[in-house]
């Protein structure tokens, strides 16, 4: 139930039906409650509660929340995850379990996905690792839903642990015996348990847990979506009415003045009214020829526009609510004053964004994935690198690492190359062995001009740094 009590009928016998769980602030300090409107007491009432059901039931009844949510996670892994350690066994296995993470034949790409979600829904997002023979990488991850889950917390030192309650749950030995019995729809309710509690401590051994938000964002949104859908459901009534041509039927012919006497005058009528309703799509009446009949619904068909107007006023709210601009969806405005301002901004929260799940992820592997293969190593020793955001501006990557490279800012080719990292992020520093030093000549200045350096160069002075420059090592 998205509201208790639409009506707000105080006569109800079960009143904590319609009690709301915080009541808004309606009124100000010393103002009487029976001075106020009467759709404004019926609305203290009737206002969406923050619950985890209406927070699903909007999020998944809304396309924007869902395209939004589904681009922003689509954004923050890019075309893939790349993983850089010295350590060649546990960058293999790292990325093997990435393209695999648990015996769903889910990828990374859908964990940030899933998790994404259950981040703009409950505000944490919690999966159970737990060792498994199954996984060539000895390690399964396991969505668990939030909704089950109740922390329990130590206020003195800190501990956290979740304590999962499964109603009617019942436990399968094996996945064979799992997919038989279900299969056969086998229940021997003899072995399930009322309630069966799973205490999960808070441990990156055990669970890969994120937690970015201290609300869930799909909470400051739920008035909008279910403002939206009662406009939507609105908007189909008015349109019956004002939106298609309204049609008039006259008996009578006032040219001849001639009409049916009154008997036959109304058998006339709901002869019409009897062949009125077949036509679909319409608004009509029937009247007789003797009546004179004004219309007046091709200038308030005008008014249906407001609807379109709250409706993207609507969607714009929603997108705020989602940390996203619907600028990035429409070009409106000028390029340098809007649009750029509103991309920069989003790319700096994507880059949080990752930032964050590169801390969690890199934290599970050092503390559970490669233990459990066998490998010891530290945050130090791995790194998970993402593609670049802005593949539009490559381009000007290239020309300023051009530029370093010509005025002397890069010392050796592993410089330069970490620097064409920001638009081929595929790029590896070479052998040091091969790692040569960039031959870089300062130009000569004699004069006072507009060169790069403050001063002019003569003829010679170019042919002769023009050859220096293709002999020194260019090779990225």
């Amino acid at each position: 139930m998205i509201t208790d009590n639409i009506l707000g009928n105080d006569k109800i016998e079960n009143r904590s039906l319609y009690k709301p769980s915080r009541k808004p602030i309606l009124v100000e300090f010393k103002e009487r409650y029976y001075r106020l409107d009467p759709e404004l007491k019926k609305l203290r009432h009737v206002l969406i509660k923050d619950t985890v059901d209406n927070r699903e039931y909007c999020f998944w009844s809304d396309s924007i929340s869902q395209t939004i949510v589904t681009m922003i996670s689509s954004m923050t892994t890019g075309t893939g995850l790349r993983i850089a350690s010295t350590n060649t066994r546990a960058r293999e296995i790292i990325r093997e379990w990435n393209e695999e993470i648990n015996v769903n034949r889910k990828s990374i790409e859908d964990y940030y996905l899933h998790s994404w979600i259950d981040e703009i829904i409950y505000a944490d997002s919690y999966w159970r690792a737990e060792r498994t023979k199954e996984m060539s990488t000895n390690i399964d991850i396991q969505r668990i839903d939030p909704k089950t889950i109740t922390i329990r917390k130590d206020y003195k030192y800190g501990w956290e642990k979740l304590i999962q309650s499964v109603p009617d749950y019942k436990s399968y030995r094996s996945k064979k015996k799992f997919y038989r019995e279900a299969s056969a729809n086998e229940i021997d309710n003899s072995l399930r348990a009322q309630i069966k509690e799973i205490h999960i401590p808070d441990e990156p051994s055990i669970l890969l847990r994120t937690n970015f938000f201290i609300r869930p964002p799909i909470s400051s949104a739920l008035h909008y979506i279910s403002y939206k859908r009662y406009i939507l459901y609105f908007m189909r009534k008015f349109s019956q009415k004002f939106w298609l041509p309204f049609i008039l039927f006259l008996v009578g012919d006032p040219k001849t003045n001639y009409y049916p006497e009154d008997d036959e005058m109304q058998e006339q009528i709901n002869d019409i009214a009897e062949i009125v309703p077949k036509i679909s799509n319409f608004g009509s009446a029937v009247f007789p020829g003797n009546v004179r009949i004004e219309e007046v619904g091709k200038q308030t068909a005008k008014s249906s526009e407001i609807y379109t107007t709250y409706v993207e006023a609507l969607d714009r709210q929603i997108a705020i609510s989602l940390y996203y601009s619907m600028g990035l969806m429409e070009a409106r405005g000028n390029e340098l004053s809007t649009q750029r301002s509103i991309k920069e901004s989003t790319m700096q929260f994507i880059q949080g964004i990752r930032k964050r799940y590169k801390n969690k992820l890199e934290t599970f592997y050092v503390k559970c994935l490669l233990p459990a293969n066998g490998i010891k190593l530290t945050r130090k020793d791995i790194e998970i690198l993402y593609p670049p955001l802005k593949f539009e501006a490559s381009e000007e990557y290239m020309r300023a690492v051009e530029l370093g490279r010509r005025t002397g800012l890069f010392v050796d080719r592993n410089e330069l190359r970490k620097a064409a990292q920001s638009v081929w992020n595929w790029l590896e520093p070479v052998d040091e062995k091969l790692n040569e030093k960039i031959n870089f000549q300062t130009p000569v200045s004699t004069g006072m001009g507009s060169s790069l350096f403050g001063g002019t160069r003569s003829k010679e002075q170019d042919t002769r740094q023009k050859v220096k420059s293709l002999t020194s090592t260019t090779n990225i």
